[in-house]
């Protein structure tokens, strides 16, 4: 019997037929609806247009009344084998997506009734603000909120509710007038006025004329203008909270008389996943490779024991380092720990099996503690002593924490690794602050084996047949100050997670990302005699507008190959998740999979094996998956989905900045990291010298 259960509930249809309003010009609370959505009737009589509007309870200006079954109807008719089968009556029901919006109306005007906060999302789902009176904060009320998802079978034969918990908001006790002269207007986004939220660009005059009555939903711009401290990762337990929270929510507010009148719940519980979605990925997916062909599970023990897989080719390789002049204590302390000379860490040599040079006669020390860049460059030109031969690395100890809410600040240390790139110097940043704080010596295998791929050496690969494909990883970053989103792609990869090569560009350049893709194949198809098939993890669900440029760059290469595009989402919000009820934790083994249906996946990446735990690197939400493929046929093997997924679970053990395994592929996760960096870099262009190897680790 299985122990997982979806954060889902279901629901009977309400009986009868639903009479809706149609009209072909806009009103007041009027829903706007795409034409391909309405019934024929509404086309029929007014013609085409591209949107029409609706209401569920009155009649609108100029609009017609239809009448509808909210259930399917079904005839039953004989088939190709003459059995019968449940055929659907074509434009006797509403489409789904009127129905959904029925009864997310229900829903919304049911909280609003009671004088709850209710909100849309930005997909038009519904967003309940509880009053959170348990925290108590002079300058904010605090909010609880959950987001509704109404989803017509899905999972089930039924209609659905899929429910999130999506943390806390603060309202800022503080009226809107006394923030006005200190936050710049496009730092707000919602505001509190007579129990009710509203956008920005939708606040009633009313509002504006008494903004001593308006109050400030807080958000990320806005605690940045008012200075306030950034807040570290939750670390704690994500399902336990998750499934609190939500198993609270149902129970005062869904599982009841009341609310059940206008949404007849099924079953006043959640939704078990049935054993036959639920899957694993291969035994062998966990298996990497170190020093001597020896193989392992955990990261940091296989690097203890065997040490990496392949060390750099360069046998010249020189640190050197660059800090503030009132930092040398600090310089000194991390300069021993490499040395092997500090307690609880056996030194850069012993654990990477690598030699510790530093060059004292390279250190760069400045003085200007808020922009220590002239200084840096200063004697970058003046310095004599970078000969090609030698591989040079700088660890730079950063003034400047990298929580500081200062973005001019925060720029330093981008532009400090654009200037050594240039001159083709690898860096390694230290946060000046962390260096003598308990349990550094914790952070020296995490900083180790990032600097080891750095210098083109090999932690460890997966433990996997090398085959003739060709895996590219495509992720994307949104910088928030200049509100411009970039891509970071072409990680090109062996399926044994072998780096190849990278790029960067904007999210507009979506011809430039097909080419970058289509010369990867072609480098890796001069290299090797036959390439079998192109993987590509994309950070989204890839378009058509996407896709054909790469079929087309295919066909021009002449390769008839096929292409496989898997979307990797993160859900840490508004999405769905599985429970485990028979482990206290309440999250999933890592390697487990539930099949949603339509070529789309659960993946459960976590440390949880078995029962046991390493609780220290989180408790992560499983990543969404979807798979499409030029040729259809191939989904339907279901050994290649395995493979597929087993791909995407190992690619997430290839991660060298840290020992700690990730919830994202490699191929996800590098090229976000690109996309974040180059976005601060001059001109938007990655230094050709950081084109062929990991210096954003």
């Amino acid at each position: 019997m299985t122990t997982l259960e979806f954060n889902v509930i279901t629901f009977n249809h309400l009986p009868g037929d639903l009479t809706i309003h149609f009209s072909n010009q806009a009103s007041p609370d009027a829903l706007r609806i795409f034409k391909k959505l309405v019934p024929k009737e509404v086309l029929t009589h007014f013609g085409e247009q591209d949107h029409f509007f609706m209401d569920f309870e009155k009649p609108l200006e100029n609009s017609i009344a239809i009448t509808k079954s909210i259930s399917p109807v079904f005839e039953k008719s004989p088939n190709a084998s003459d059995r019968e089968s449940n055929k659907i009556l074509e434009n006797r029901s509403f489409s789904n997506s009127i129905v959904r919006r029925f009864y997310n109306y229900k829903i919304f005007k049911y909280f609003r009734s009671k004088d709850i906060l209710v909100k849309p999302t930005f997909v038009n789902d519904i967003e309940v603000w509880l009053y959170n009176k348990k925290e108590v904060d002079p300058k904010h009320w605090h909010f609880s909120k959950f987001s509704l998802k109404v989803q017509l079978a899905k999972l089930t034969n039924n209609p659905e509710i899929l429910i999130s918990y999506e943390g806390i908001s603060k309202i800022l006790k503080d009226p809107y007038r006394n923030l006005i002269p200190k936050i710049n207007p496009d730092c707000f986004r919602w505001f509190l006025f007579q129990k009710q939220l509203y956008k920005f660009k939708d606040l009633p005059e009313e509002a504006i004329r008494n903004s001593e009555k308006v109050h400030v939903i807080l958000n990320l711009k806005i605690a940045k203008a008012l200075n306030y401290p950034a807040l570290p990762p939750d670390r704690g337990n994500k399902y336990a909270k998750f499934q609190k929270n939500i198993a609270g929510f149902c129970k005062r507010h869904l599982f009841t008389e009341e609310f059940e009148n206008i949404i007849p719940i099924k079953e006043r519980t959640f939704l078990s996943v049935k054993e036959t979605r639920i899957g694993k990925v291969s035994s062998s997916s966990n298996q990497l490779v170190f020093g001597n062909n020896q193989q392992g599970i955990i990261p940091y023990l296989g690097m203890k024991a065997y040490g990496p897989l392949e060390i750099p080719k360069d046998k010249q390789i020189c640190f050197f380092y660059i800090y503030h002049q009132e930092d040398n204590a600090i310089f000194q302390k991390f300069d021993s720990f490499m040395e092997g000379k500090e307690q609880g860490f056996n030194g850069f040599q012993g654990f990477c099996r690598l030699g510790y040079y530093p060059a004292y006669n390279l250190n760069i020390i400045f003085s200007n503690r808020s922009n220590p860049l002239p200084e840096i460059e200063a004697a970058l030109n003046e310095q004599q002593n970078f000969p090609p031969e030698i591989r040079f690395i700088a660890f730079y100890i950063s003034p400047i924490s990298k929580n500081t809410n200062d973005y001019q600040l925060k720029e330093i240390y981008f532009k400090v690794k654009e200037v050594l790139l240039k001159r083709k110097i690898t860096s390694q940043a230290l946060d000046h602050s962390r260096v003598f704080s308990n349990g550094f010596n914790f952070s020296l295998p995490n900083i180790s084996i990032a600097v080891l791929a750095k210098l083109h050496g090999i932690p460890w690969r997966l433990s996997t047949t090398i085959k003739n494909e060709l895996i590219v990883g495509v992720g994307a970053f949104k910088n928030a100050v200049t509100d411009t989103q970039y891509i970071g792609s072409a990680f090109s990869f062996t399926n044994t997670g072998a780096f190849n090569h990278m790029e960067c560009f904007l999210k507009s350049q979506t011809d430039e990302l097909a080419g970058s893709i289509i010369m990867a194949v072609r480098n890796f198809a001069a290299l090797n005699t036959t390439i079998d098939r192109l993987i590509i993890h994309f950070y989204k669900n890839m378009s058509q507008e996407e896709l054909r440029p790469i079929e087309e760059g295919l066909r021009r290469l002449d390769l008839n190959i096929p292409v496989y595009i898997i979307s990797v989402n993160k859900t840490e919000s508004q999405d769905i998740v599985a429970f485990d009820k028979n482990w206290q934790g309440l999250m999933p083994q890592s390697g487990t999979f539930i099949n949603l249906g339509f070529n789309k996946f659960l993946l459960f990446n976590n440390t949880r094996y078995g029962d046991t735990l390493k609780a220290s690197e989180g408790f992560p939400f499983p990543v969404k998956i979807g798979m499409y493929c030029t040729k259809e046929e191939k989904l339907k093997e279901p050994q290649v989905v395995q493979e597929l997924l087993d791909q995407v679970y190992q690619f997430s053990r290839m991660y060298w900045k840290s020992v700690s395994q990730q919830n994202l592929p490699v191929t996800i996760k590098y090229p976000e990291m690109v996309a974040e960096i180059f976005s601060h870099f001059e001109g938007n262009e990655i230094p050709e010298f950081g084109r062929g190897n990991l210096w954003f680790l």
